[in-house]
């Protein structure tokens, strides 16, 4: 039975099962309808393809059905699916759109690990295109086979509906699919696959209480045999109404050890806080890694208010994790976790002690702006020129402090663009963490 709870219980849950590397997420249509996304919702495909149907032929035929479900069954048992109604009765721009915060969360947790496996009914890109974005590829398959594929440590995204950019005549838009071929063994596989890697997962369910109905045969068919530990459904309607339009989803958390839980929320404003509770447990873990050396250093373990993470934004905290972790221009987050090296938390600790406050992923102390960047075991001229082909920040740091890296006394490499301009870094000033102890850390 569906237990309801509130949106801080259901984050510590779900941000539970990330940090103990058990979490899955199952996500549907209403993540893709929540602005700035906004995609059509089944009735409006429906509406418009109803009317484009009937302007078409008028009286010469019997009108479309007003039902997505029953227009798609109309024209597949007339072998017409994809030729007719896909190809000209739906929108093919109609699952194109902005990501919104959901889909960015979405991305982030699966190009970084933190969630184990991301399945989708729906078949827009927009967390692929998400994940571009934020500088990686998000792996897609579109059954288990090609999910099984992924590689070593990559969290594949499972579109058990398909893909619209990868094979979009054989979307599902109807239970008929589901016992034809190609979709009965695309399921079968999925289903499979699922069955075992949901085995003691805890399940994120987001976005299912929608107008498409179908989605629960499909659903039942790829999920009836796993077993998850915990689930928890996040969805803006009421349980009862969840209970109504979704009773398979519902129902199978009734065996889990571990939960079954609900919350009235949207499921993009909830992937958004999660996120910003993700990071926020990542910058406090790369802190605490610095707080035995701290101590060492000024004979006191440092304040909870130094340990604290800084009160910013979704995408100052990715750029802060990206810092954090050293990570090449250009190239994705691919780490859950921070290195267990102290010196960079240790960095940031002694700015905060002499009142540094955040400013965006920066560190704000006496008028200079600090960046700090993991380098280690790096020559200072060789990071310095790496990062000269970083895109130009809108407010550049003052100072940037490599830790780990060894002055060479060498010039930064310039690099050459492919139009033969140079492309340089902002004027900041790149130092070591030894120079920077001499010269602002005391």
């Amino acid at each position: 039975m569906l237990q309801n709870i509130d949106l801080a219980a259901a984050v510590e849950y779900a941000l539970d099962g990330m940090l103990n590397d058990r979490q899955v997420v199952l996500l549907g249509a209403g993540l893709s309808m929540a602005p700035p996304s906004s995609l059509p919702s089944a009735w409006t495909l429906a509406q418009e393809a109803k009317d484009k149907y009937d302007m078409q032929h008028g009286a010469t035929r019997p009108p479309l059905s007003p039902d997505i479900e029953e227009q798609a069954d109309f024209f597949f048992h007339r072998g017409e699916l994809s030729t007719v109604y896909l190809a000209n009765l739906i929108d093919q721009h109609a699952f194109a759109g902005v990501p919104n915060a959901g889909h960015n969360a979405a991305a982030d947790f699966l190009l970084c690990g933190a969630l184990r496996l991301g399945i989708t009914t729906n078949v827009d890109n927009l967390i692929e295109t998400a994940g571009h974005h934020l500088l990686g590829q998000v792996f897609v398959g579109i059954d288990g086979h090609s999910a099984a594929g992924a590689p070593i440590s990559t969290s594949p995204l499972l579109k058990v509906h398909g893909c619209w950019t990868i094979d979009r005549p054989n979307t599902v838009w109807t239970q008929s699919q589901i016992e034809a071929e190609p979709v009965k063994s695309r399921i079968d596989h999925s289903a499979e696959w699922l069955t075992q890697q949901l085995l003691n997962r805890d399940l994120l369910i987001i976005g299912y209480s929608t107008d498409w109905t179908y989605l629960n045969a499909v659903l039942e068919k790829a999920l009836g045999a796993v077993n998850p530990a915990r689930i928890l459904i996040v969805d803006p309607v009421a349980s009862a109404d969840y209970v109504a339009k979704a009773p398979f989803l519902s129902a199978l958390g009734d065996g889990c050890v571990n939960g079954n839980f609900h919350l009235q929320a949207s499921g993009a404003e909830f992937l958004g806080r999660l996120r910003e509770q993700y990071s926020r447990s990542f910058v406090r873990q790369a802190l605490m890694y610095g707080r035995a050396t701290y101590g060492d250093l000024y004979g006191i373990a440092p304040t909870d208010d130094l340990l604290d993470p800084p009160q910013i934004t979704n995408q100052e905290f990715w750029q802060t994790r990206r810092d954090l972790l050293g990570c090449e221009p250009f190239k994705p987050i691919v780490s859950r976790r921070p290195h267990a090296e102290p010196l960079v938390g240790l960095t940031i600790l002694q700015l905060r002690r002499l009142g540094a406050v955040a400013d965006g992923s920066y560190w704000l102390l006496d008028g200079n702006r600090f960046r700090v960047i993991r380098a280690a075991n790096e020559a200072l001229h060789k990071v310095e020129g790496r990062y000269a082909r970083e895109a130009a920040p809108a407010v550049a740091p003052d100072v940037i402090i490599a830790v780990g890296a060894q002055d060479m006394g060498l010039p930064a490499n310039v690099a050459r663009a492919p139009t033969g301009s140079i492309a340089r870094g902002a004027s900041s000033r790149w130092i070591t963490r030894d120079a920077a102890q001499q010269e602002f850390l005391q």
